[in-house]
C-alpha cells in the first residue's frame, strides 16, 4: 500500500511504506483482508508475549470495566495495593517502589528524570548498541540509527564500548575517569540487547559493572522492557545475574501482554527513601491506570501457572534445535538464542517486510538481520511452522 494515509507510520518515510491490511486476530495469526493468515513470530514488537488474543488478559481488562474503569492518580483502590506488591515480589530485589508509566520509553525517561533528581548529576553512561526508547531523553541514551537521525540531548550522554570491545572495562573506566564520576549519575543498560542483536553479555562484564557502580555510587538502570515477564527464561532478564543491584528497573511490553499500554520503573529502597521528603518531580494523567493494573495481574498470574512454565520449557528447547538446523543454511552467518528471544545474522541477504508476509510470517528484519521473538506462550506446533517458514524465506 503506497498510498499517503491520514496516519502516520512509526520510523519509517511516510510515501511508500511498505504495509498491509489486517481485518483481525487469531491467537498466534494476524489475517490479512485477503484472508492469508501470517503467524506472529515477534509478539508485533516483543510486547505481544502471550499472542495476539490473549483471553485471560481480555477477561481480566473486562471485569475491572464493570467497577473502576478509571482512576486519579493519587487514588488507593485494591488492584494498585495488590498488583505493586505482587511485581515487587516477582522482582524479588530488596523493597522498593513502583512508578507505573504508559510506555517503555516513558518508563526510562522517568528513571532518567529521577535519577539526575537524585544524584544532582547530569551525565549517563549508555552502550553504543543500543535502543531505549522514542521520547527525547530515552532516545538520547539510545545508540543505534534512532539515535542517528532525531534531536537529542547530546550533553547528557556519553557512551561506553560494547562488551566484546572492552571486556574487562578497561577502557570504560577510563571513560569514567576523564568525564570525573562525581559528575555521571547513572549507568543506562539493557539486560540483553534487543533489535541491534540479541547480545547478552558476560557474566563477567557485568561483575565488572557493578563494581564500577559500587565503587563510584553510580545508580545502575537496568531496560527490561524487552525481557521482562519471561521472556529470557527467567521472570527478568537480570536474573541470569543474580550479583546485580540495580537502582532502577524498567518494564513495559509483556507488563501488560501488549493489550493495554503500560509500563513501570522499579526503584531501589535508597531511592524510594529519598523522595519520602523531596518532591519527585514526575507524573502522568494516567499513571497506575486501572486497565493496565488489571492486565499486569492477568499476567503475573498466567507466568506463574504449571502450564506455561512446562510449555516455555519445550518450545525453548525446541528453537535451540531448529536454529542449530538454521545455522548450517548457506546463507546464515550465526545465530543467537536467549531464552525466547533469537537472532539470525544473514551472510548477504535482505528481505523486506512483504517478502516475509508472502511466506506467511511476521518478524523484525533490519538489513540482514532476523530477530525472533515469538510468543512465549505459543504451542511448540507452531513453533516449527515458524522456522519452516523462515527456511522456505531462505530458498
Amino acid at each position: 500500500m503506497s498510498q499517503i494515509m491520514p496516519y502516520y507510520y512509526t520510523w519509517t518515510k511516510q510515501k511508500g511504506v511498505h504495509s498491509f491490511e489486517v481485518s483481525h486476530n487469531k491467537p498466534f495469526h494476524f489475517v490479512k483482508t485477503d484472508g492469508q493468515e501470517v503467524l506472529d513470530f515477534s509478539s508485533i514488537s516483543y510486547q505481544c508475549s502471550f499472542g495476539l488474543k490473549p483471553q485471560f488478559i481480555i477477561d481480566r481488562i473486562k471485569q475491572q470495566l464493570d467497577t473502576l474503569p478509571v482512576a486519579s492518580p493519587k487514588a488507593k483502590f485494591g488492584i494498585k495495593m495488590d498488583a505493586s506488591q505482587r511485581l515487587l515480589d516477582l522482582i524479588n530485589l530488596e523493597e522498593g517502589k513502583i512508578f507505573y508509566t504508559v510506555s517503555g520509553s516513558e518508563a526510562i525517561e522517568n528513571a532518567l528524570k529521577m535519577v539526575r533528581q537524585y544524584s544532582g548529576r547530569k551525565i549517563v553512561l549508555s552502550r553504543k548498541k543500543s535502543y531505549h526508547g522514542a521520547s527525547l531523553g530515552a532516545v538520547s541514551v539510545s545508540g543505534d540509527w534512532r539515535n542517528d537521525i532525531s534531536y537529542k540531548l547530546e550533553e547528557g550522554t556519553i557512551r561506553i564500548p560494547e562488551p566484546d570491545e572492552d571486556p574487562k572495562l578497561e577502557f570504560t573506566r577510563k571513560i569514567i575517569e576523564m568525564i570525573g564520576p562525581n559528575k555521571i549519575a547513572a549507568i543506562c543498560l539493557e539486560t540483553v540487547t534487543g533489535s541491534n542483536g540479541i547480545i547478552k553479555a558476560t557474566e563477567d562484564w557485568w561483575r565488572g559493572i557493578q563494581a564500577i557502580c559500587n565503587e563510584f555510587n553510580i545508580s545502575l538502570i537496568l531496560d527490561e522492557v524487552i525481557c521482562g515477564f519471561g521472556r529470557t527464561g527467567k521472570p527478568f532478564g537480570f536474573h541470569h545475574f543474580p550479583f546485580l543491584k540495580p537502582d532502577f528497573v524498567c518494564m513495559a511490553k509483556a507488563i501488560s501482554g501488549g493489550v493495554i499500554p503500560f509500563g513501570a520503573v522499579w526503584t531501589s529502597e535508597k531511592i524510594a527513601t529519598y523522595f519520602n521528603d523531596i518532591l519527585l518531580n514526575c507524573g502522568l494523567t494516567n499513571y497506575a491506570h486501572p486497565m493496565g493494573l488489571a492486565a499486569l495481574e492477568a499476567v503475573l498470574d498466567f507466568i506463574e501457572s504449571k502450564p506455561f512454565i512446562e510449555n516455555y520449557q519445550k518450545i525453548e528447547t525446541l528453537m535451540l534445535q531448529e536454529l542449530e538446523k538454521l545455522a548450517r543454511h548457506p546463507k546464515v552467518e550465526t545465530t543467537r538464542q536467549v531464552g525466547m528471544l533469537a537472532a539470525i545474522d544473514l551472510k548477504n541477504s535482505t528481505y523486506f517486510i512483504q517478502d516475509l508476509i508472502n511466506v506467511g510470517i511476521y518478524l523484525i528484519n533490519q538489513n540482514n538481520r532476523l530477530i525472533i521473538s515469538p510468543a512465549i506462550n505459543m504451542p511448540p506446533e507452531l513453533i516449527s511452522e515458524g522456522f519452516a517458514k523462515i527456511h522456505k524465506l531462505l530458498e
